[in-house]
């Protein structure tokens, strides 16, 4: 297969998978505002709490438009890494459906990560419109910079970190070469993420000797990073020094994940479970 003739095929699964997610507009409202409304209301009455009980206008940085901000992008964010979500890769080994991955002259992984990327552009386009409501009706300068240059930073990040994501979730995913049930690895992972990364709860709110001891794991920079991207806090020197510590756990998890697939094809049957 051409260089030109694969860079076409992994172009036409991209555009199938999201013409298919398109084609759902219903769900795609539904998840839509359902989800955003949901989690920002939450978010709201939780910190304006603190907020009040506190007595306080600023928190570790923090105002009360800061944090409904936060907490109406950080959501979004973690959403666009989730790809498929669960059961991505592991389905198909439980089904045996991976046998056609094996026997057409296709890459698993190109195919995954082109569909799951597909799965991330679609909720991409969902903060954008949501960047773009928050922008004519409630910008303020002083909660977030907003700029083409960041939005281009933002959107190469976002990329950087779903790929990055994709092979971290990858790891547990091909477990189920081994164990008839990975969901709970899933789960724990995606939570691990969540809290450590910064969606749960900002990591300026961890104690300072967590968040030195974060920096040297992956999580800071699959949302914290990609959220202080977004807010124009970013110097150009931190940017590009978080960008390479990000491409270096992408590269880490990617020979990671690689070398389990190896491995596991040994322990494939073909017949599902």
């Amino acid at each position: 297969m051409s260089s030109k003739s694969n860079k076409n095929w992994l172009g036409q699964v991209f555009l199938m998978e999201l013409r298919n997610l398109i084609a759902y507009r219903a769900d795609f409202w539904v998840n839509f505002f359902g989800q955003t409304f949901f989690s920002l209301v939450v978010a709201y009455f939780l910190w304006a709490s603190v907020f009040e009980y506190s007595g306080q206008t600023t928190i570790n940085g923090f105002t009360i438009q800061k944090m409904i901000f936060y907490y109406l992008m950080v959501p979004l964010i973690f959403r666009i890494q989730q790809g498929h979500g669960i059961g991505f890769l592991s389905k198909e080994i439980y089904d045996g459906n991976l046998n056609k991955f094996l026997l057409y002259p296709i890459n698993v992984y190109s195919y995954k990560l082109m569909t799951y990327l597909a799965t991330s552009s679609f909720y991409l386009l969902q903060l954008f419109l949501i960047l773009l409501i928050y922008n004519l009706f409630f910008y303020d300068p002083q909660i977030y910079s907003f700029s083409l240059y960041n939005l281009i930073r933002f959107s190469f990040v976002i990329v950087l970190v779903s790929i990055s994501f994709f092979y971290l979730y990858s790891i547990t995913e091909l477990l189920a070469f081994w164990f008839d049930n990975i969901w709970s690895l899933g789960v724990i992972l995606r939570f691990t993420s969540s809290f450590l990364g910064g969606a749960l709860i900002p990591l300026t709110f961890f104690p300072t000797s967590a968040q030195t001891i974060l920096q040297y794991t992956p999580f800071p920079y699959l949302i914290d990073f990609p959220m202080q991207t977004l807010q124009g806090t970013l110097s150009t020197e931190s940017f590009l020094s978080n960008a390479l510590i990000a491409t270096g756990w992408l590269l880490v998890f990617r020979f990671i994940s690689t070398l389990i697939w190896k491995q596991g094809q040994y322990k494939y049957t073909g017949i599902g479970i």
